[in-house]
């Protein structure tokens, strides 16, 4: 559901509320696609449209109250805003009545009117579902007049739908698209493939350019032509922008020569991401997530491609087109079979190897990223140094004066607690972990870098939650509340490979902790935890076993060493040296409990739990925490 803004704003506000709905009831059969085209439309509008994760509602098979409840939050948020621009998408089943989720029936009329109660400067919807041009026939589908303009306010008013199918007609799924014609051709267009070379994409720009594609390609199936309508009701002086194509978490561009149909698909599963009709003496530059990409067209009976391999971040230029050169097919009846040369085939795979892997050396990739060079007021490598130096630093720099001043006082009292509080030295106790108050130094220190470095550059590319899969790698520190809070019972490393979202494997508290002069362990495991996978927070139990090896130097190994001249007698601090002597034992242990997990940003995060273990048949509770970071995924 959607989060409330707590406080109004000047700026303009994007939001949306995205719904995808394979289920139409009784009577219909279920979609393949509506969802899984949500979720790729709020990708792209997230990406590239200026709208924040924080800002859209994505939702999957709703009922027409969960509907309209999220409609009702988008209303509150509207309000609390000067300007905005909200945009509702529904994939579906429809029919001449209106939306169709479930068991339930939503009326044209109805969702017409609980839209327009929000009380947004712009409204927007978008119906790819039978029957949907239902919604634009009141009053006809006439353009209105152009659009007001302004940097630093919307560039238009009104409201304005577009629709997969006229009134009479089926919206139609392609099993080769895996999605809707409409959806496929309109992210298409939001991608760049619309675009008129001034690197956004306008409302006007990405409706001609899905129109078009849908009416040309539907003609070829069985379902017959379907005709995509409008309804613009909107006023100023220039279109709507609703992405930017610069703005991508990375770019290929196509250079003017050259035309054709190209298809855009993702390896290695051949997933379709996007289709251009590229016109010659047009340059086209289309946002792609990173990955690897083929780009394919077709040249008289020859099929050629391109590979291309984007991090984030990369601008680059796409790559020659090459013949594919692959085993011809059974010849006609009475012809020969020609040879197939696979020297010939080689050689062409590894030119258009060559090009790409030159490619790849001019990307500057994640680094372009980090450093932001070309905008220096969002550098993340800036923001994040100026947090390692002082933190909070960072939160100052980005414009987030409160949230500094606050990571800037807490890590500096935890911090000077720890060295000041007798008896409690910064460099007294564990050496692979620090009392409790250094603990929280850290964790808010780490918190400021990796905050300062999310949020210098709020693109709308950015990750916008932690990831699903991967592994995790984490520092833990636990206390046994019954010996006392200077020195942690058992510290060291903890690292998961997440199974699936709910469940991860890993080892657990990897490491060797000092007690005192003549105490010591060393600490290994492994473990399974079983979570709630959430947006920022990740509640889990766990049960974990392993092993313990503790080392004890007698008091007469330490009295025994060399004293220098006036030396007291050997306290519980002296250090050992070389030549003490003492004894090693192994103990097995097993134990489990509960913890939590905060991510801070989607790959740092800040986490406790509490665990009861048994270690040689004796019982005891630990209270620990530590810092984290999440990898691949």
């Amino acid at each position: 559901m959607l989060l409330l803004v707590a406080t109004a704003a000047a700026t303009v506000l994007r939001h949306a509320l995205v719904v995808g709905a394979n289920v139409g009831g009784s009577g219909l059969e279920p979609l393949r696609y509506a969802e899984e085209d949500a979720r790729r439309f709020a990708d792209v509008l997230v990406e590239l449209g200026d709208f924040e994760p924080v800002h859209i509602t994505v939702l999957y098979g709703p009922t027409e109250a969960e509907l309209v409840a999220a409609l009702k939050a988008h209303e509150e948020v509207a309000g609390s805003f000067d300007e905005d621009l909200f945009l509702f998408y529904y994939s579906g089943h429809a029919d001449a009545r209106g939306l169709r989720i479930g068991n339930d029936s939503y009326a044209w009329e109805k969702l017409r009117g609980d839209i327009r109660k929000l009380p947004a400067e712009v409204k927007v919807g978008v119906l790819d579902a039978c029957r949907s041009g239902s919604i634009t026939r009141l009053k006809g589908a006439a353009l209105s007049e152009p659009f007001l303009a302004g940097e630093s306010r919307l560039a238009a008013e009104g409201e304005a739908w577009i629709a997969a199918a006229s009134e009479d007609e089926d919206a139609q799924e392609s099993e080769n698209l895996r999605g809707s014609f409409f959806t496929h051709y309109l992210i298409s267009g939001l991608r760049g493939a619309a675009d008129r070379n001034d690197g956004a994409v306008s409302l006007e720009e990405a409706w001609k350019y899905a129109r078009d594609r849908v009416v040309s390609h539907t003609g070829e199936s069985g379902a017959g032509v379907q005709h995509p309508s409008r309804d613009f009701r909107l006023k100023g002086q220039d279109d709507l922008e609703l992405t930017e194509v610069r703005q991508g978490r990375a770019t290929v561009t196509l250079p003017e020569e050259g035309s054709g149909q190209i298809t855009v698909v993702r390896l290695p599963d051949r997933t379709p991401v996007a289709e251009l009709a590229k016109v010659e003496g047009l340059a086209v530059t289309l946002a792609l997530p990173p990955g690897t990409y083929a780009m394919r067209r077709m040249e008289g009976q020859t099929l050629l491609q391109a590979e291309v391999q984007l991090s984030e971040g990369a601008r680059v230029s796409a790559p020659p087109f090459l013949p594919m050169v692959t085993p011809p097919s059974d010849p006609p009846k009475g012809e020969e079979l020609p040879a197939f040369d696979a020297r010939a085939a080689a050689a062409q795979r590894l030119d258009l190897f060559s090009s790409t892997q030159e490619l790849a050396s001019a990307n500057r990739g994640w680094w372009a990223a980090a450093v932001n060079d070309t905008d220096m007021r969002h550098s993340p490598l800036l923001a994040s140094g100026l947090s390692v130096m002082v933190p909070g630093a960072g939160q100052i720099y980005n414009k987030q004066g409160v949230k500094g001043g606050l990571l800037m006082a807490g890590t500096l009292a935890l911090f000077a607690g720890s060295v000041f509080v007798p008896d409690r030295g910064f460099f007294s106790g564990s050496i692979t972990g620090p009392d409790p108050l250094a603990l929280g130094a850290a964790m808010l220190y780490g918190t400021a870098v990796a905050d300062a470095a999310h949020e210098a550059n709020p693109h709308p590319g950015r990750e916008a939650r932690h990831p699903s899969g991967g592994g995790t790698l984490s520092t833990y520190a636990g206390w046994d509340p019954s010996v006392g809070a200077d020195v942690p019972y058992v510290a060291g490393l903890t690292g998961e490979w997440m199974v699936t979202p709910n469940v991860a494997l890993g080892i657990d508290r990897v490491g060797w902790t000092r007690q005192s002069a003549t105490d010591s362990r060393w600490n290994f495991g492994s473990r399974v935890s079983f979570a709630i996978d959430g947006e920022r927070w990740r509640p889990y139990a766990f049960v974990a076993g392993g092993g313990r090896v503790i080392e004890t130097a007698t008091r007469a190994s330490a009295a025994a060493l060399p004293t220098s001249r006036g030396a007291a007698a050997v306290s519980d601090d002296t250090p050992l040296t070389s030549g003490a002597t003492g004894e090693s034992r192994l103990v097995g242990v097993v134990g489990g409990g509960l913890g939590v997990r905060y991510y801070v940003t989607p790959r740092y995060f800040l986490e406790t739990e509490a665990r009861v273990e048994v270690e040689d048949a004796d019982a005891r509770v630990l209270l620990g925490g530590g810092i984290g970071v999440h990898l691949g995924g």
